[in-house]
């Protein structure tokens, strides 16, 4: 990954101590660069700055700063470490007071990305489809803060490149998906002022909605999906049944009729496994709000989705044998009978965005290829 350097001045050093002044904290020091060891060393010797869990040092006693960055300049020359200093505050008391202007209980971690690859991390765990993800991917990104809210929106707040005043505010993706990078549902980062208080009225009035509505989209999409899969699996299977012919015409050999719905209820099991988190997770965003006329659906639901730990093994982790859990076929036609109205709420609640946008198109998804229930067994 090639980098820019464009928030820190640029140095030709390979060690590197950022200074930022902080309300709370007094003086805060940030050991950077490939040789942050230097850094590390040099804010070590210098009596006054305390080491703290997050990687960065604090000297709390400002009064008595000047000797002190006198001695550290001096440590700095000695171990090839360059100085800096800029008119931005901490970036961590920034993060604290967005973070106290926003709906609900929000935490606050700073991360420190001493080592420029060390940033890379973070590319294919961002949602983003704004500066955000492209910040992160092709300039020095130094550190971060994270704000967590518990209820499963986490985002990432950075000083924003070539600007001495602004911010960019970004999102992870929700626990439900492990694939974020590139996803065409990602919202996009949102560029804030230097004012926290503004900052928290923009994120909580544009770009939370955005978010939202993006969680919405993405989860219908991947439901969508999934569904469509178990209809046409449950198509093949059920066609199979009543025609004794597998779709290629191949006639079935009633020997092998237990065989072959085991491959459907295989096959479907995966299918189900990868849409049940989605389901739940849009079922808890529907439900509240969702029409009388279709409650009952919507707890049988919440019931299969929902079930009691102590008595259901499904879905079985996906490093379990391959042996079915008792109930799968009742299982799909719960889900297959009740899913129709999850669909048709999910569609009629899309939340609003904070504006009418247009959004990039939605790439056609593949044909999957054929199902083994769609092939007759090949004679060995």
């Amino acid at each position: 990954m090639s980098m820019d350097d464009r928030t820190t001045p640029r140095s030709r050093g390979l060690a590197q101590i950022i200074l930022a002044l902080s309300p709370a904290d007094g003086l805060v020091a940030i050991p950077l660069g490939e040789q942050y060891r230097w850094a590390n060393t040099a804010l070590q010797l210098t009596p006054g700055f305390e080491r703290r869990p997050d990687g960065t040092y604090a000297l709390r006693d400002v009064d008595t700063a000047e000797p002190v960055l006198r001695a550290l300049a001096e440590t700095a020359r000695r171990h090839r470490v360059h100085l800096f200093g800029g008119p931005r505050p901490y970036l961590g008391d920034y993060a604290t007071a967005l973070a106290d202007g926003l709906p609900g209980t929000w935490t606050v971690k700073v991360e420190v990305y001493a080592h420029p690859v060390w940033q890379e991390d973070l590319v294919p765990l961002l949602w983003d489809a704004g500066e955000l993800i492209d910040s992160v991917k092709h300039i020095r990104i130094p550190y971060a803060a994270q704000l967590t809210n518990g209820a499963g929106i986490e985002l990432l707040l950075v000083e924003r490149p070539g600007s001495a005043h602004e911010y960019l505010l970004g999102a992870f993706a929700s626990a439900t998906f492990d694939d974020k990078y590139a996803d065409p549902h990602a919202p996009r980062s949102i560029v804030l002022p230097s004012d926290a208080a503004h900052a928290a009225g923009l994120v909580t009035g544009t770009f939370l909605p955005s978010y939202e509505q993006a969680v919405h989209e993405r989860l219908l999409a991947a439901i969508e999906a999934a569904h469509g899969r178990l209809e046409e699996l449950h198509a093949a299977w059920t066609a199979i049944q009543q025609s004794g012919r597998y779709s290629d015409g191949t006639r079935l050999d009633p020997a092998t009729l237990g065989h072959t719905e085991q491959q459907y209820l295989e096959e479907s099991s995966v299918e189900w496994r990868r849409l049940r988190p989605h389901a739940a997770d849009l079922l808890s965003r529907v439900r509240p709000v969702a029409d009388a006329e279709d409650s009952a659906s919507l707890d049988r639901l919440h019931q299969l989705l929902h079930p009691d730990a102590a008595s259901s093994t499904w879905p079985a982790p996906a490093s379990s044998p391959a042996a079915l859990p008792p109930g799968t076929a009742e299982t799909l036609r719960r889900w297959r009978t009740d899913s129709p109205a999850l669909l048709r709420q999910a569609r009629a609640t899309r939340p609003v965005g904070p504006a009418t946008t247009v959004r990039p198109a939605i790439p056609a998804v593949g044909k999957a290829p054929p199902s083994a229930l769609e092939r007759a067994p090949r004679s060995r």
